[in-house]
């Protein structure tokens, strides 16, 4: 399908890049701009950036970026052109009709597979209220679900037949491919013969975070029968994957921003009762236990949850799971506790929305939680006992990314057990570093000897975070000179370092959680000092890339672009009253130490002396810190080599961390030189 160039510009132009990616992606505004967690790669700290003013993203994490059809194209994998359509349709453009030999192409594979789940979504919708549906909508009114809110999730109700599902779609014109792409149907696998998936079964349409339909979950209409499961789910499919996708994060998204916290439940059932009671933030984890997926999605919205699972054995232990889940993607978790024998609809129909509220509010922290769970199962009546469960405590606490959420949590246990907190200090160090080292050994196993051999004996594989190996892409007949970075170090009297800046750029594609020292005193002063961030630009080669955390090349960035409007301090201060985040993050570089007087000649940005030897030495300590993550990856492989036996992977790497090691004490010297 060919669209005109003009209506292109005209989506461009009219679309409002905020409103689409606040659909999937849960922002902040920053100043004139706006930030949140990336969409297309798992990080703790944002580094994702919206520029309304310009229509683009860009991701400093993973380096995604581009206008509002490039986003929709990349994270809803669409064509281009089926990018271009969906925010056409948000816009109310009318697109020109074109069914030429592209609509049969593949990339139109996906949009064939929604429009044969609309057409079935309709064709559920309709059947429940037609004389095939009349058991089906008895046992929906049996169950206390109005009607508003079988129209708001659009239940529906498959006929019990092999093919009336695939007759009806057929004769509107959905192909078979896209019948198997969209899972609506099975085969057979003796004659091939493919069937109805969902058979007299009420019906729950799964959408995406836009409205589209991605698949169904079906209950069967019997109790008492027992020769199939009383849920059936779609299979995984083109476009429906289980443990990426919950169960109303459509209905629920809006109220899930507006009230920053969202409730989850196990089941359709539940989130049906628990929403049409009132609370429209729920959303379910149906069809399978909780993953990191569903809660990276879940983060796009709220970051505090309350988990509200069945009382049963199966429910506490599916909260245990996702508690812990919750708690390593950043989380603010707690759980809300049920009476034996109840789940969130039984709850809800049982005692109301009042009970309902109630039991949100008085809802447990992780510590309290696991402390009951743990002296329901009488852990606590021994000393070994007590142990245990505290350990328990702390490998969950251990997971929590915030230091002062940690920090308080391990507070809250040391009162319930009457313990030292360095006691409990010392028991987390071992937890980290233990799995410190798991992580570490398990990124250095080879993952086949075929890949090993594939690798030049002398290079480590690339893996990229704080303590994982990095290939270090030596070229010693290389002239590095040319580098902007080594060119002004050789400029202020001091020896070229082979690799520094490539060093800094390859950790800065899998940037730290943490912002480090020296980085925070070049960015206090890019903020502080008038024309100190056009210098490190244009005399030092300095740009985001050259930061090892994630935090540090936003806040460049920032810095860089309120320069260019003056004095960036006074700027960001101004623009940044309606952030709380940023406004304190700011006053925080600025009033870290004093702020050095400001020598400038003329626009050149020349610095005076003083200014220019403190910021050689933060860079020189980036360099530093570059090679000691280095270096400590490094003597993590080293150390699974030598337990492998592997001589030829010991000898290469102790190469590699020879040369480092000389690279370092360089570095050392200017340092101390000056």
């Amino acid at each position: 399908m060919r669209i005109p160039e003009h209506l292109i510009e005209q989506i461009r132009r009219d679309t409002d890049i905020v409103e689409v990616i606040s659909d999937f992606v849960m922002l902040k505004k920053r100043g004139r701009n706006y930030l949140g967690l990336c969409p297309f790669h798992s990080e703790k700290t944002p580094s994702f950036n919206v520029l309304p003013e310009k229509g683009i993203f860009k991701c400093f994490g993973c380096g995604k970026g581009g206008d509002a059809i490039t986003f929709i194209r990349e994270h809803q994998k669409m064509s281009y052109v089926e990018a271009v359509k969906l925010l056409a349709e948000r816009l109310g453009i009318t697109l020109p009709d074109d069914t030429g030999e592209q609509a049969q192409s593949e990339n139109n594979r996906y949009e064939n597979a929604y429009n044969a789940l609309r057409f079935a979504g309709n064709f559920f919708y309709k059947n429940l209220y037609g004389d095939l549906g009349s058991e089906a909508l008895e046992y929906v009114r049996m169950r206390g679900f109005s009607e508003e809110t079988v129209k708001k999730f659009a239940l529906g109700y498959a006929p019990d037949s092999f093919n009336a599902t695939m007759n009806e779609l057929t004769a509107l014109g959905v192909s078979e491919e896209a019948l198997v792409d969209a899972g609506l149907v099975s085969k057979k696998e003796e004659s091939g013969r493919i069937y109805d998936r969902f058979r007299g079964r009420l019906i729950f349409p799964i959408q995406n975070p836009t409205g589209r339909v991605i698949g169904f979950g079906g209950r069967r209409m019997s109790d008492d029968d027992k020769t199939s499961a009383k849920y059936l789910n779609s299979p995984q499919s083109l476009v429906y994957n289980k443990s990426e996708v919950l169960y109303g994060i459509f209905q629920a998204k809006d109220a899930l921003r507006k009230l920053e916290y969202g409730i989850l439940v196990e089941g359709y059932a539940d989130l049906l009762s628990v929403s049409q009671a009132g609370f429209q933030n729920v959303v379910a984890s149906s069809g399978t236990a909780l993953t990191k997926e569903q809660l990276r999605l879940l983060s796009r919205f709220c970051k505090r949850l309350k988990i509200v699972y069945d009382s049963d054995k199966a429910g506490v232990n599916a909260a245990l799971r996702g508690l812990d889940l919750a708690v390593e993607e950043g989380f603010d978790v707690e759980i809300v506790r049920l009476p034996d024998g109840d789940d969130p609809d039984s709850i809800i129909q049982r005692d109301g929305a009042d009970a309902f509220q109630h039991r949100l509010k008085t809802a447990l922290s992780l510590v309290d939680f696991k402390g009951e769970i743990f002296r329901e199962q009488g852990l606590l009546a021994t000393p070994t006992g007590k142990a245990e469960a505290v350990r328990s405590m702390m490998e969950t606490i251990a997971k929590v990314p915030d230091r002062i959420k940690r920090d308080f949590m391990i507070q809250s246990v040391a009162m319930r057990f009457a313990l030292r907190e360095e006691d409990l200090y010392e028991e987390l160090t071992k937890i980290l570093r233990r799995n410190q080292f798991t992580e570490a050994k398990e990124r250095a196993k080879p993952q086949s000897r075929e890949a090993n051999d594939a690798l030049p004996a002398t290079e480590p594989r690339k893996t990229g975070e704080q303590g994982q190996l990095l290939r270090l892409e030596e070229e010693p007949s290389r002239d590095r000179t040319n580098t902007p970075l080594s060119t002004a170090l050789t400029r202020s009297g001091e020896s070229s370092l082979e690799k520094t800046s490539s060093s800094s750029q390859s950790f800065s594609q899998q940037p730290s959680q943490q912002i480090f020292p020296e980085e925070e005193e070049l960015l206090r002063l890019a903020l502080t000092v008038e024309g100190a961030c056009a210098y490190m630009k244009q005399k030092m080669g300095i740009s985001e890339d050259f930061f090892l955390s994630a935090e540090a090349k936003v806040l460049f960035v920032i810095i860089d672009e309120a320069s260019e409007r003056g004095k960036p301090l006074e700027a960001l201060l101004r623009a940044s009253a309606e952030g709380e985040d940023l406004h304190y993050g700011i006053m925080g570089l600025a009033i870290r130490r004093e702020t050095p007087s400001e020598r400038w000649r003329d626009f050149n940005v020349d610095i005076s002396e003083d200014l220019a030897r403190m910021m050689r030495d933060c860079v020189h300590r980036v360099m530093m810190r570059t090679l000691d993550l280095e270096l400590a990856a490094l003597q993590d492989s080293l150390k699974y080599a030598e337990n492998t036996d592997d001589g030829d992977r010991t000898s290469a790497l102790l190469r590699q961390i020879q040369e480092l090691d000389t690279k370092k004490r360089d570095v050392r010297l200017l340092l101390v030189t000056h």
